[in-house]
């Protein structure tokens, strides 16, 4: 009985690692992407549009495929409130409506638990409201090639786009030198 028990660890072991998903919104999903894409422990990123709720509301995402072994979704969530305007629920800097609005996409009970205690945080150390949404994940529609890795296929468009809108330079954003740092917000 100990033998098959240690046999089928090796096993399980042996198999491949399996990438994890997390789906972000936060604005426009090209910045989105910009800030996950090319990270070490990120597999892929995938722009598109996640509809959830009987509202049958659309909101821009990106999905974000990593290694956990690599970069937790605790990491992510780093990047992700350093990125967006966490007290604006209407859309993010320019970028204004409901297809732009912030949410976190979560698709088990721990990356739910994640996203709340970091959000707790958040607005404890602002004293404010946090307007970032946690729901759960719905049906993602993939947007069409042209918006896909828009910011390497089109860096001189892309670049002046984000700096009119107001978006900060998420892809320069260091991971560790994010621990502590103030997040992102918006002046009203």
């Amino acid at each position: 009985m100990v033998r098959q028990t240690l046999m089928m660890l090796l096993l399980l072991l042996a198999l491949p690692v399996q990438a994890t998903q997390a789906v972000f919104a936060g604005g426009s999903f090209w910045v989105m992407e910009a800030l996950f894409a090319g990270r070490s422990g990120v597999k892929s990123t995938e722009t598109g549009w996640m509809k959830s709720g009987s509202r049958h509301l659309q909101r821009q995402v990106v999905r974000v495929e990593y290694d956990p072994h690599t970069l937790s979704y605790g990491e992510l969530l780093t990047l992700y409130w350093a990125a967006v305007d966490t007290f604006d629920g209407e859309g993010q800097f320019c970028d204004r409506g409901a297809e732009f609005s912030p949410a976190l996409y979560v698709q088990s009970s721990l990356q739910q638990k994640w996203a709340q205690q970091s959000r707790a945080r958040l607005e404890l150390e602002s004293g404010r409201d946090v307007r970032v949404r946690i729901l759960p994940v719905g049906t993602f529609v993939s947007a069409p090639a042209r918006h896909q890795q828009y910011s390497w296929q089109h860096p001189l468009l892309y670049g002046g786009y984000r700096r009119m809108c107001g978006y900060p330079a998420g892809e320069r954003f260091n991971l560790q030198a994010l621990a502590g740092a103030p997040i992102a917000t918006s002046e009203k």
